[in-house]
C-alpha cells in the first residue's frame, strides 16, 4: 500500500509553510495543498520536495473573484462566511448559485497555475467539495486543468452534526455520488485525519488502519495542518480562529516530527509517496 501525508493550509500563514518545508526535508509530508487566497501563497508556490495542490476554499478570507460576481457565497461585506454551517444552511436552503461556486474555484486553480505551480490534485477545506453536486463540479474542474487527483470526499464533521429542518444531514456515502468512469480524475482509497476531539498520532492512526477495507494496492491519504511559528511572524488572521489555529498547528508538527511515525509506516507496509507518484 501506498501512503500520501499531505499537509493542508499552506500558503495561509509563514508558520505553515515553514512547517511544510521543514516536515519534507524530514521525509514525512510529501505532498501540501495550498490556499490561493491566502496572503502566503506567493513563498508556498516555492516549496520543494513535496507534490502541490490547491486547497479550495470559499469559507475563509475574501475570494479571488470580484465578490459581487459570486454574492451567493459571501457576506455583504464580500468576505466568504469563515462557518461551514453557515454555508451549508445556505447550500440546503438553496441558496447557493453554483455558478458562483465555480467561478471562484476555477480563479482559485488558475491563481495556482500562475505562480508556476501544476497542480497534482484538489482538496477543500471543510471538505465542501463532498456536498452533493460540488463533488461532481470538483471533478470537471479537475479534469478541466488536467489535474490528476482529488481528494476523496469526506464528511465534514461540523455539517454530520447539524439539523436542517430536523433530520441530520449525512454525507458518509459521498464517494458513490461521484461517477469515477466519467473523468480520468483519480480518489485515493482511503482518506484519514482526526476526528474534531481528537490529536494526530501514530497510534489512532494505526487503529483506524486496521479497521479499514484496504487491498495491498491502495492508496491512502493522511491529511494535516502543521505549523511552527516563530519571532517576528505577522499575526494569523481573526477568521482562521487564531488561538485554536495556533494550537492544531503546533500539535501536528509536533505529532509529525516523532520518529514512531516512520515505524507505523513501515509496520503497516506503507510506502510514502507524493500525488506526483514520487
Amino acid at each position: 500500500m501506498k501512503i500520501i501525508v499531505n499537509a493542508d493550509d499552506a500558503g495561509i500563514h509563514p508558520a505553515v509553510n515553514r512547517a511544510v518545508e521543514l516536515l519534507a526535508e524530514a521525509g514525512i509530508v510529501t505532498s501540501t495543498s495550498i490556499v490561493a487566497t491566502g496572503e502566503h501563497v506567493e513563498e508556498a508556490a516555492k516549496l520543494h520536495g513535496v507534490s502541490i495542490g490547491v486547497h479550495l476554499d470559499i469559507l475563509r478570507g475574501r475570494p479571488i473573484s470580484h465578490w459581487q460576481h459570486i454574492a451567493s457565497v459571501v457576506d455583504e461585506n464580500g468576505s466568504f462566511l469563515c462557518e461551514p454551517v453557515k454555508l451549508f444552511e445556505r447550500y440546503a436552503a438553496g441558496k447557493i448559485d453554483h455558478m458562483h461556486v465555480e467561478q471562484e474555484w476555477a480563479a482559485q486553480i488558475e491563481r495556482v497555475l500562475d505562480l508556476g505551480i501544476k497542480p497534482t490534485h484538489l482538496s477543500s477545506h471543510k471538505h465542501v467539495h463532498a456536498w452533493p453536486s460540488l463533488t461532481r463540479m470538483a471533478g470537471m474542474l479537475a479534469e478541466r486543468y488536467d489535474i490528476p487527483w482529488l481528494r476523496k470526499p469526506e464528511e465534514c464533521a461540523e455539517i454530520s452534526r447539524l439539523h436542517v429542518q430536523g433530520l441530520k444531514n449525512k454525507f458518509s456515502n459521498i464517494c458513490s455520488m461521484f461517477d469515477r468512469e466519467a473523468t480520468p480524475v483519480q480518489i485515493p482509497d482511503y482518506f484519514w485525519q482526526p476526528e474534531l476531539e481528537e490529536k494526530l498520532g501514530p497510534d489512532m492512526f494505526m487503529e483506524a488502519l486496521q479497521k479499514a477495507d484496504l487491498v495491498a494496492d491502495s492508496v491512502l491519504e493522511l491529511c494535516c495542518t502543521p505549523g511552527l511559528i516563530i519571532a517576528g511572524d505577522p499575526i494569523i488572521p481573526q477568521y482562521c480562529n487564531p488561538l485554536e489555529i495556533s494550537a492544531n498547528w503546533r500539535t501536528d508538527y509536533d505529532s509529525l516530527s516523532n520518529d514512531d511515525w516512520r515505524s507505523a509506516f513501515t509496520k503497516a507496509s506503507l510506502e510514502q509517496i507524493a500525488y506526483d507518484g514520487k
